[in-house]
C-alpha cells in the first residue's frame, strides 16, 4: 500500500502571459469550439471581437493560426476540384 505524500510547490517565476479577463477567455474558447465544428470563419469572427490586448494572447494566436490554416486548406481543395 502506497502512502500519498504532498510536496509543497513554490513558483519562483512569474507567468509569461498575464491572465485574460473571463469574458475574453470565454470568447477565445468559443472560437476553439467553432474550429472543432469546422467553422473557421466563425472562429475568426469571435477573435476579431476581442480587445487588442487579449487578441495577442498565445492562446488566441494559436486559435487564429489554426483557423487560417483550415481556411487555406479549404480554399486549396476548392481550387483543385
Amino acid at each position: 500500500m502506497q502512502a500519498e505524500v504532498q510536496v509543497p510547490v513554490q513558483c519562483t517565476t512569474q507567468p509569461t502571459t498575464p491572465h485574460l479577463p473571463v469574458t475574453d477567455a470565454l470568447q477565445i474558447k468559443a472560437a476553439e469550439y467553432w474550429l472543432r465544428l469546422g467553422e473557421a470563419d466563425e472562429a475568426l469572427s469571435e477573435l476579431e471581437n476581442l480587445p487588442r490586448k487579449s487578441w495577442e494572447s498565445p492562446y488566441a494566436i494559436e486559435i487564429r493560426v489554426t483557423a487560417l490554416g483550415m481556411l487555406k486548406e479549404k480554399n486549396e481543395i476548392a481550387v483543385q476540384e
